[in-house]
């Protein structure tokens, strides 16, 4: 699989379906947000000039959302199309409504991923392609009479147009169906985890009118954004496009989060085969820091619990540390290397955002196991930095321990002082001890730098300031070292890099970089350069309003990830503290 780019999200807390700007579907995540992704292929074609012309080989016109209900407007071979995509809330069902400006034949292809272990197979029945697993049921059907299917020999049959239409129970994972004549046509694929279920499913959606779908689709988005309409930073915005970014993440954050555990996802998948990275589709805690801190801000409060409630307790381990990233239900995932930030991030998080009374036990836990993390030295034993990238002794390590112990200083003595009391003391006498190590080992030529080892400037120096606040904005090391990540990270497309030559995709601009810098910028009082940083970003958003992780390095457009929750999450702060 190589569809590194998802253009569009569409879903519910259970489905999570990314589109391309075409509209092909190109991954489908059921029963869950995160897992599992069946889609291998699912394109739509019509029959024109006597050859198939798929949508996704098209002409764009007009791609745009009306809540979380995506429209895309397409040429194909002088063919208006119009297809409006959408997920049913509290139904396993995606909605596709199909407009054509002329009778023309519909192909669908729909091919699953498939494997010793979810192997798939396909059916026709009843005017419907089911497709289905152990414990997973995939229907596509419509109103409308399916004039020809192909279960086996797909490629073949596409290729000559033959239709056999014989198979009973292909032992093949894709299938192709077609319709006659088609003006307008609502197709539907519901999901399901028995086959009676899918038969019930198919059988209720035939029963009603699309109308019923999309109405009550469209009531449920408006009801959900209409609950933040007196939330003070959408209030203060007026500048239209930063209004829309501001709405898109609300929407946005609905479709990535899992409701029940609080947990968001750092954004939907691009490279399951780890081809060019280490796939996204998993909550980090680090990440979690600042997307909390955004959740706050836009009073998506109920997310909030749940994650330092239910999701953290889940994931915590015995030692009382963090992993680096985890499924959204708390489950761990595939990770490569410990980053002591994760568990720092946690305790820093909760002791900003709930009532921390009655997470006594983790909070205990996880202070032990940062403070068996400090060396002699008083600074973090080896790990993953912040990027992920180097093992070794972080400045970034060091300092999120730091920031994470006082934290745990101030909530275990509110918690019980006098339980606490000796163990109080070591908490304050190893932030002493840290507090030092820093401005011994972390200086160079009067400015910071970001490991023993390596002294490359890096935009998370300023993490010392915010979010860790170890050194005052206008200390004159911070001073030395914002003009050192002026100088040496500023890109020619006004941007900012993550660190001095940084190589990840081609070394390109990131996000949260500028971001990070206004963050600092109005730390300092410098109002005026943080709004110049927060209006390059606004900018760089794309055209459904989503923010990425990168933007090309000597261009405007997005060099990877889109629907980055980091990015929003910094975004958001940004914004409340230039209000």
């Amino acid at each position: 699989m190589s569809k590194y780019f998802n253009n569009a999200i569409i879903g519910n807390s259970k489905i999570l379906c990314t589109l391309s700007d075409k509209g092909e579907i190109l991954r489908l995540y059921y029963p869950n947000i995160d897992y599992f992704q069946l889609i291998d292929s699912y394109s739509l074609g019509i029959f024109n000039d006597n050859k198939i012309c798929w949508l996704k080989e098209s002409e764009l016109m007009k791609q745009y959302y009306d809540g979380n209900i995506l429209y895309t407007e397409l040429n194909v071979n002088n063919v208006s199309v119009t297809l409006r995509d959408y997920v049913v809330p509290n139904k396993n069902i995606l909605v596709r409504a199909i407009k054509l400006m002329k009778p023309c034949k519909l192909f669908i292809h729909s091919k699953l991923n498939s494997d010793v272990n979810k192997q798939v197979s396909s059916t026709v029945a009843d005017n419907t392609l089911i497709q289905y697993c152990q414990e997973m049921y995939m229907a596509t059907f419509s109103n409308h009479s399916i004039s020809k299917y192909q279960i086996n020999n797909v490629k073949d049959t596409l290729e000559s147009y033959q239709f056999d239409m014989n198979d009973y129970i292909g032992m093949s994972a894709e299938g192709v169906i077609a319709y006659n004549d088609v003006t307008e046509l609502t197709l539907y694929i519901t999901l399901n985890s028995t086959l009676k279920e899918c038969l019930e499913t198919v059988k209720w959606c035939k029963e009603n009118p699309e109308n019923l779908f999309y109405h009550s689709t469209k009531e449920y988005w408006d009801k959900y954004i209409k609950k933040f309409e007196n939330n003070e930073l959408l209030k203060a915005t007026n500048k239209v496009k930063e209004k829309e970014i501001i709405t898109r993440t609300l929407y946005m954050y609905a479709l990535l989060s899992n409701p029940e555990t609080g947990a968001v996802l750092a954004s939907p998948d691009v490279d399951e085969n780890y081809t060019r990275c280490g796939r996204y589709g998993y909550c980090w805690p680090r990440d979690a820091l600042f997307i909390n801190e955004a959740l706050k801000i836009l009073g998506m409060e109920e997310l909030l619990n749940h994650f330092y409630h239910d999701w953290a307790n889940k994931a915590q381990l015995a030692s009382g540390l963090f992993e680096q990233r985890y499924y959204a239900n708390g489950e761990l995932a595939p990770s490569w290397g410990l980053q002591i930030d994760e568990t720092a991030a946690i305790l820093i998080g909760l002791s900003r955002h709930i009532n921390y009374l009655f997470q006594e036990e983790l909070i205990f836990k996880a202070t032990v196991g940062l403070m068996n993390f400090v060396d002699e030295n008083g600074l973090s034993k080896a790990c993953y930095d912040i990027w992920e990238e180097r093992k070794g002794v972080h400045l970034y390590s060091t300092a999120s321990i730091y920031q994470a112990l006082k934290a745990s200083y101030n909530m275990l003595k509110l918690i019980d002082e006098t339980k606490y009391t000796y163990f109080l003391e070591r908490i304050y006498h190893t932030t002493q001890k840290m507090k030092e190590a820093i401005y011994q080992y972390f200086i160079e030529e009067g400015h910071l730098k970001r490991s023993l080892d390596n002294n490359q400037v890096d935009i998370s120096l300023l993490s010392v300031v915010t979010p860790f606040h170890l050194f005052e904005p206008n200390d004159e090391i911070i001073q030395n070292t914002v003009s050192e990540i002026e100088r040496t990270l500023h890109m020619p497309n006004g941007g900012y890099m993550r660190y001095q030559w940084d190589n990840y995709m081609g070394g390109n601009t990131w996000i949260i970089s500028s971001l990070w810098l206004a963050m600092y910028h109005i730390e300092a009082g410098n109002k005026e350069k943080a709004q110049k940083l927060f209006d390059w970003v606004t900018n760089h958003a794309d055209k459904l309003n989503f923010l990425p992780e990168q933007i090309e390095r000597e261009g405007d457009k997005t060099a990877w990830i889109t629907q980055l929750s980091w990015s929003h999450a910094m975004y958001i702060i940004v914004k409340s503290k230039l209000m």
